[in-house]
């Protein structure tokens, strides 16, 4: 058995459902913006906890592992120029990882808390407050969903092409 084949077919296995459950938890998340029924953001919002919790989390960690075993038996330069490398394309993917979990880190774990506050300030209150709209609504949190999905894109193009 090729076990460089086994190792490249779960690096894009788990590449391929991390991408579904980011774009199906955004789908969901837009959802539960454009409703006016507590309950159902309520619902959506566990559905797109769901989604980060058995599809993204879990498979991007698979997927970096993954990509880490690959390149270390490929002995592809996961450091670029910095080893003496003319090849960056993976150092430029590895740097575009670390951004996104300081994304994850600083915008959306603090902002997922505070929904989930407000949300249940909302369930007990039965109605949609404003507060809560606001922070459904909160542009940093979108621009940052923007630069997950962006970084995605950027670095399977980066993975496929391997332009430099």
């Amino acid at each position: 058995m090729n076990w460089y084949l086994v190792v490249k077919f779960f690096h894009i296995l788990a590449v391929a459902i991390m991408i579904g459950g980011i774009f199906a938890r955004q789908a969901v998340r837009a959802y539960a913006r454009k409703s006016g029924d507590v309950k159902v953001v309520a619902s959506l919002t566990q559905l797109a906890v769901r989604l980060d919790r058995g599809m993204v989390i879990p498979w991007s960690n698979v997927m970096i592992l993954m990509g880490i075993v690959l390149a270390v038996t490929q002995k592809w330069p996961i450091f670029g120029f910095l080893q003496g490398a003319s090849q960056n394309w993976l150092l430029v993917s590895n740097i575009l990882l670390i951004i996104m979990m300081i994304i994850i880190t600083a915008i959306f774990v603090p902002h997922n808390r505070k929904v989930e506050g407000l949300l249940q300030l909302a369930l007990a209150d039965g109605r949609i407050t404003p507060q809560l709209t606001s922070a459904l609504d909160d542009k940093i949190n979108k621009l940052g969903h923007l630069a997950e999905e962006a970084i995605i894109v950027m670095v399977a193009a980066l993975m496929v092409l391997k332009p430099f």
